[in-house]
């Protein structure tokens, strides 16, 4: 099982697509969830991607803001759906995991607005963190076995989770790692941190809570004022920099 991991932006999943070209692969698992995958197949018999997007949106399937910037990034992936046989193509998490992800981006949102007026709760900021990571692990463990049954001998997954990842290699699977693109931005290094605290018992301190934070509010600032995709690429410049 080789398993592409990229960032939330469109010149990453460009990456994926041109990993995706260079080898031939049985079965296609996508981050997306199991209620998609016909509308996936769609794409793939050529009907127009947004076009498709724009259906699933009237159907409550795609919700806005939420998804949004997850189906732009997606752009590239969906373009290239066409050159696969559809019979290849399969959408592995679960509508509950999707759900749990919209929760934790509106919880997080709230506690964003909260902390740009300067009210930074740490335990907060944890829970939150601490229930998105919890969610992860569950679903990851049927996600594995709802892979495991479709799976055949040449399979690639893009962005499965390490729990995900290693569940499968429990149950046989040799699993190969691509990283594209690494998870830079604040929230994404305090979610790690969290995770290690939880899994680990390394202590995180409320201070370093509070930086990553207060760093979080300021990729934010970046976004409305560039937009997202541009905001990763400053962000990460700046990180290699240090």
């Amino acid at each position: 099982m080789k398993n592409i991991r990229t960032i939330n932006t469109s010149y990453s999943k460009r990456k994926a697509v041109e990993i995706l070209k260079r080898e031939e692969f049985d079965c296609v698992f996508l981050n997306f969830s199991r209620n998609q995958e016909e509308f996936m197949r769609e794409i793939a018999r050529g009907s127009n991607p947004e076009a498709v997007i724009e259906k699933m949106r009237e159907l409550g399937i795609v919700k806005d803001p939420e998804d949004s910037q997850e189906y732009r990034a997606a752009m590239p992936l969906f373009e290239f759906l066409p050159s696969l046989d559809e019979d290849k193509i399969y959408c592995y998490k679960g509508e509950a995991s999707l759900s749990l992800s919209r929760d934790y981006a509106v919880r997080t949102l709230i506690l964003t607005l909260r902390a740009k007026i300067g009210r930074i709760d740490v335990r907060e900021w944890k829970d939150v963190m601490r229930d998105d990571i919890y969610s992860e692990m569950s679903s990851a463990d049927e996600e594995a076995e709802y892979i495991a049954g479709i799976a055949k001998k040449r399979n690639v997954c893009i962005d499965g989770s390490k729990r995900l990842m290693s569940k499968l290699s429990e149950l046989g699977f040799r699993v190969e790692e691509v990283v594209v693109d690494s998870p830079c931005r604040p929230l994404d290094i305090l979610r790690e941190k969290v995770e290690r605290e939880v899994l680990y018992n390394e202590p995180l301190e409320d201070e370093e809570v509070i930086r990553l934070v207060k760093e979080h509010v300021r990729f934010v600032d970046m976004v409305v004022k560039s937009g997202y995709e541009e905001a990763c690429r400053i962000w990460a410049r700046e990180l290699a920099s240090l």
